[in-house]
């Protein structure tokens, strides 16, 4: 029996919503998100909306389940714990223990498998710009606003707005109203704690830590380093 699957049976597990739900792709792009591709756990937990001393607590029951749906169809063999335990997440992650959080990575056949159909749930701004592409640019030809994983993964984004709706929280401007059904839905997020002062433990809470801007004060509040406040900005709006 296997004990991890090929990038050709995570493309057709994947594509099989019998075996796929909801859940286990958001957990996918989440950690997909993430610099490295390795979050904690209890990380991913918030970002999906869950909240309680055990944010994950949700996933590792849904990991297991969806390892044993996967087993029915595919020959795995889990590595055991004592007494007739597995361990089913290490089919999907590599994990370890950093002394406070486990942390979960995403398989590099799991990875390859979510590139190749497109699923990593990745959401690019417009005006970023990929770093091969940036290293041929002039210095000043172009600036890049630069955004984490928090501000890019889809359902951090999702929750922030679903709380704070897409009216640019700086300005007020509001795409739907200006373009109509063009506009719709459309807006950036913003992250309020600068990169630099984000703890090697830090949690992210999408309604406490994020923000909705317009593009163009995105892109004022990083013009300096570190950011503007939210405060800082408006005060220097003109009117």
């Amino acid at each position: 029996m296997a004990t991890t699957l090929t990038p050709t049976q995570w493309t057709e597990i994947l594509q099989d919503d019998r075996l796929t739900k909801p859940l286990d792709l958001a957990i996918f792009q989440t950690l997909y998100s993430f610099d490295g591709y390795y979050a904690y756990a209890s990380q991913v937990g918030r970002i999906l909306g869950y909240s309680g001393k055990v944010p994950h607590g949700v996933l590792n029951l849904e990991v297991g389940n969806y390892a044993k749906r996967i087993a029915k169809q595919y020959d795995i063999n889990f590595t055991q714990r004592s007494q007739q335990k597995y361990k089913y997440w290490d089919l999907f992650f590599e994990g370890w223990d950093d002394g406070k959080f486990f942390v979960w990575q995403l398989r590099p056949e799991l990875i390859e498998a979510l590139e190749s159909t497109g699923l990593t749930g990745d959401e690019p701004l417009p005006d970023e710009i990929p770093s091969n592409e940036e290293e041929r640019l002039f210095e000043g030809a172009k600036r890049t606003i630069i955004v984490n994983a928090y501000e890019r993964n889809s359902k951090a984004r999702e929750l922030c707005i679903k709380h704070y709706g897409t009216t640019c929280i700086v300005c007020s401007f509001d795409f739907e109203k200006k373009f109509g059904e063009h506009g719709k839905g459309f807006i950036h997020v913003h992250h309020l704690t600068p990169l630099a002062d984000i703890g090697e433990h830090y949690e992210v809470d999408p309604i406490k830590d994020l923000r909705p801007v317009c593009p163009n004060c995105h892109a004022m509040l990083h013009r300096d380093e570190p950011p503007l406040t939210i405060e800082e900005l408006k005060s220097l709006l003109k009117e």
